[in-house]
């Protein structure tokens, strides 16, 4: 394995990662929680860097790991698998970040 494709794996899990977590910040925490706090908009936007930085490092982890583990299915088998595991990765962490922020 190339460090091209292993970056290219790395990356398609961060990309479904951070995907992940903003529909958990826009969709599902808004959902549950009911109405957004009352936070001004750079509070919110901080908030959701902090929790985008948290995740990034699971993420790419999670997409690197992901391009390793289907050999058999080919390049296209191996980024789906990638982005799978990316976002398995980081949803604990957006979760979690969101949910003691207060989001």
């Amino acid at each position: 394995m190339t460090i091209r494709s292993s970056l290219q794996f790395a990356l398609v899990g961060w990309l479904a990662g951070l995907c992940a977590t903003l529909g958990i910040g826009f969709v599902i925490f808004p959902a549950l929680m009911g109405n957004p706090p009352a936070l001004g908009l750079g509070a919110q936007l901080l908030i959701l860097g902090a929790v985008l930085l948290l995740v990034t490092p699971a993420a790419l982890i999670g997409g690197l790991i992901g391009g390793r583990l289907p050999q058999e299915g080919g390049k296209s088998g191996q980024l789906v698998m990638a982005g799978i595991l990316g976002v398995m990765a980081a949803l604990p962490f957006s979760c979690v970040g969101f949910w003691y922020s207060g989001w």
